[in-house]
This record gives structure tokens, sequence and C-alpha cells, in this order.
């Protein structure tokens, strides 16, 4: 598994969280599926970084909490869901169970809400397995965990009794795009030019960014910028 520090991955939450992703489901027609858990979670309980955080300090004040096979299911999920294409990698190449380790480890309510889910969620993943194929999710093969993905993942076709993992699914799956496009690797796979450094003194903005700051302040009925 790809490894990141504690201190990336705690900027990379702070730019997780601006982006919000609603758990949806839906109703379809299918056999029952594995137990699911509702019994309390256990919240983290670790201290929280306060309201001024030192992102140049190596340390995250709080503990991670994923054991080694929940991580390991994390990873093969992250390839299932962020597949390879020609413009990015596979998510399993990628830091993506690190970052939901952080992420449900952080002792603030979005997070321990998304604790309350993604637990039991990969223990029904384990589950399900063990259900269909005798096996759990790890040690199940790629077919396999990627038929008990299909029964979870899209929204038409998620069968009667599989609403709260298919709940589980859309989280984890928001989760990871999260991780991923706050990665350089999602950046740019969207084409993201920000945050490049200048190694000589600012130019000042292109003619088209120009012509387009212009042609906005006139629809609002404002004077255009002169840059002479």
């Amino acid at each position: 598994m790809t490894e990141i520090s504690r201190r990336e991955t705690l900027a990379w939450i702070a730019a997780a969280s601006a982006s919000a992703f609603a758990p949806q489901a839906s109703l379809a027609a299918e056999s029952g599926p594995a137990a699911w858990s509702d019994a309390a979670v256990p919240p983290a309980t670790g201290p929280g970084y306060g309201h001024d955080p030192d992102l140049k300090a190596a340390d995250v004040p709080w503990p991670l909490t994923f054991n080694p096979h929940q991580r390991a299911i994390l990873h093969l999920s992250a390839g299932l869901i962020l597949p390879a294409d020609a413009g990015s990698p596979s998510g399993e190449t990628l830091p993506l169970d690190a970052f939901v380790d952080e992420w449900i480890s952080a002792p603030y309510p979005a997070q321990q809400q998304d604790r309350a889910l993604i637990l039991p969620g990969l223990a029904w993943l384990d589950e399900e397995g063990e259900r269909r194929f005798g096996q759990d999710f790890v040690a199940a093969s790629d077919a396999q965990r990627r038929a008990i993905f299909d029964a979870i993942a899209f929204r038409d076709r998620v069968a009667l009794g599989y609403e709260r993992p298919a709940q589980f699914f859309a989280r984890l799956r928001g989760l990871m795009l999260a991780g991923f496009y706050t990665l350089p690797q999602g950046m740019a796979d969207i084409g993201y030019l920000g945050n490049v450094p200048l190694v000589t003194d600012y130019p000042g903005p292109t003619p088209e960014a120009m012509a387009h700051l212009n042609a906005s302040l006139t629809k609002l009925g404002l004077k255009p910028f002169n840059q002479g």
C-alpha cells in the first residue's frame, strides 16, 4: 500500500471538508443480503487540532483507528471505485485508504457521523463475502468483490434489503472521490492548473482572463477594468 504522512492527510482533510457528498440509496429486486449491524460504533475520542492548527507541524493529534484488515478492504475498494484509465492511475495505487482512516478517526461531528456508517459497512462487506462465497472481502477474488459492489453501487439496481449497504457505498465512494481529487493525480485528471509556484515576478492576468473579467463586469453594469 502507498504510505502518506499524517501531516499530508491533515491538509488533505481540510481540502476535502470543503466538499459535500450525500449518501443515497434506492430499491430494486434481488435476494436478501447479509445482516447489517446497527450496533453503536465507539466514537473516536482523540484530541482535535483546535481553531488554529499549525500545518507546518508534522504531528496530527488524534490516533488512527483502522486495523490492518480494514485498511486492506479500503485499499481494494479504492481500485474498484477508481479504476485506472488513460488519464489517471488506479485508486489502489494511491493512499486513499489512509485518507479514509484519517477522516473517520478525526473527533469532529461530520467525521463521526461517517464513522458510524463506514465501520459497519466494512464489516458488512466481509459478512456478504462470507455469505456469498465463503470468504471475507479481502480473501475473495476480484470478480467476487465486483459482484458485491454491483449489488450496491447503482441507484436503480439496489435490491430490497440492501439499502443500508448502498448508503455505505455511496458515502465511501464520495470520500474516495474527495481524497482523489485533492491529490495531484486527481487534479491532473481534471486539468487543474492552480497552486503552481512562480519563479519570476507575477506577469499579470492573461488577455483571455481579462476579456472574461471585463465581459462579466459589463453584464453587471460595471466599468471594465483598464490594465493601462
